[in-house]
């Protein structure tokens, strides 16, 4: 388990006629999956999965959302595709099965003393995909594009997409972040302030705004509760802030002030949706296909259209598509809001459901950062960073087999890790109410 969650970002298959790594990547998630489904039964494990009593509450919501997805499964027009997903998104009911085992085997077979290295090892793959991004972007890259990408100036690695390619820096910049804050030796904090500098280069080469606000708002909170209670780490995060201003002008000023550009567009775009001036160009024409699909959301209320299976019920027509996505042809397979997505084609009491899924599991964070010492309690803030920035960036962005893994895995971490401090109750209740009063 460790291994597969350090590893999955490399876990591609570059051969063939057109490597397309969303598809080599599903197909390992499934392998991975159903071998570790059949150790536990093999191992009789099974009772292991069932959380203790008085902490079921996210394991419930777990199990009625997947069996939410099944009734969607089941009743949708397109039987198929629900099942498997559409070809190069493969979000389907098993995809979704996989997502919650990866949940569940974080949760409860992990070894939570591991989490401190496993974030750790994550932090290093992600050094390894940003140096690939760096080649990519100056088109030294070295494995085959497949064919959508082959004249494509972008960056997105082994991701297939710029987008997608950017939530993974959401989690992996944020995890960086954390490790380099716990870490005291000289060496080792060089090694990850170096993490961080290639990983928010190539951040700037993914050209993802939904990952800047991602990672801004995830950064601005881990300042507020990390940094700015504990003064010994104020020279350390001002020399990693500069060293990342001066990184951002350098490029910037390097390729003609599109990067500055780019990220100012988030505010004026944001002013005219305000303002009511909107004209559907607003977020790579997102606002367009929102408007088109929110009236989607009534239509399939209860159990939606079946998962995956947005291209066939988005209702725009084609001198529409020609107009804001400039071709008449052109199929729209997600709603570019993992909310407005998950509503539509899995159905409203869905959605709720994983709100308030992930709402339980935060909710749990923050009652263990009061009771955490003070290292643990810098891990498991950074982990709430890491869960808080990517579903930021889902607002403007979509759920992908390449990503969502690693962001559930996370998610079983942070509430085992939660979880296990609780039960520990590990500093006394004086000094808890000490640290909540200040």
């Amino acid at each position: 388990m460790y291994w597969f969650i350090v590893l999955f970002p490399l876990l591609i298959y570059p051969w063939g006629i057109d490597p397309y790594y969303t598809t080599t990547k599903a197909n390992y998630l499934y392998l991975f999956v159903l071998g570790y489904w059949l150790f536990i039964f093999f191992r009789k494990k099974q009772r292991t999965l069932i959380p203790e009593k008085g902490e079921k509450t996210p394991f419930a919501l777990l199990i009625i959302f997947l069996c939410l997805i099944e009734i969607s499964t089941a009743f949708s027009n397109y039987t198929y595709t629900s099942v498997h997903g559409t070809i190069d998104r493969k979000e389907g009911l098993i995809t979704f099965f996989s997502y919650c085992s990866m949940f569940l085997f974080s949760y409860r077979l992990l070894d939570i003393r591991k989490v401190t290295k496993l974030i750790s090892g994550a932090a290093i793959v992600s050094a390894i995909v940003s140096i690939y991004a760096i080649l990519q972007h100056y088109s030294l890259d070295f494995l085959p594009r497949n064919s959508a990408m082959r004249n494509y100036s972008g960056t997105y690695t082994f991701f297939d997409n710029p987008n997608f390619f950017g939530s993974y820096l959401v989690l992996s910049f944020l995890i960086s972040l954390t490790v380099y804050l716990t870490v005291n030796k000289k060496n080792v904090n060089i090694f990850y302030f170096l993490t961080l500098c290639l990983t928010f280069i190539a951040l700037l080469f993914s050209n993802t705004r939904s990952a800047y606000l991602g990672i801004f708002c995830g950064t601005v909170f881990l300042t507020v509760f990390v940094v700015y209670k504990r003064k010994h780490l104020w020279k350390k995060w001002s020399l990693l802030a500069v060293s990342l201003l001066l990184i951002a002008v350098i490029i910037n000023f390097s390729e003609k002030g599109h990067y500055f550009n780019r990220a100012s567009t988030i505010l004026s775009e944001s002013y005219q949706v305000v303002t009511n001036q909107s004209t559907g160009y607003e977020g790579s024409s997102r606002l367009f296909i929102w408007k088109k699909s929110l009236p989607l959301v009534k239509d399939f209320f209860w159990i939606g259209s079946g998962p995956d299976t947005f291209e066939f019920i988005f209702p725009a027509t084609p001198e529409e598509r020609q107009i804001y996505l400039g071709d008449a042809n052109i199929i729209v397979d997600k709603a570019h809001n993992e909310y407005l997505q998950i509503a539509v084609t899995l159905g409203t009491p869905a959605l709720l459901v994983y709100l308030l899924f992930v709402f339980s599991i935060l909710s749990k964070a923050f009652q263990a950062v009061k009771r955490a010492a003070d290292k643990e309690k810098v891990i498991l803030l950074g982990l709430i960073s890491v869960v808080i920035g990517y579903l930021i960036q889902a607002f403007f962005n979509i759920s992908t087999v390449p990503v969502a893994p690693i962001f559930w895995a996370l998610l079983g971490i942070t509430l085992a890790k939660s979880e296990s401090l609780l039960r520990k109750n590990t500093l006394p209740v004086t000094h808890i109410e000490k640290s909540i009063s200040a």
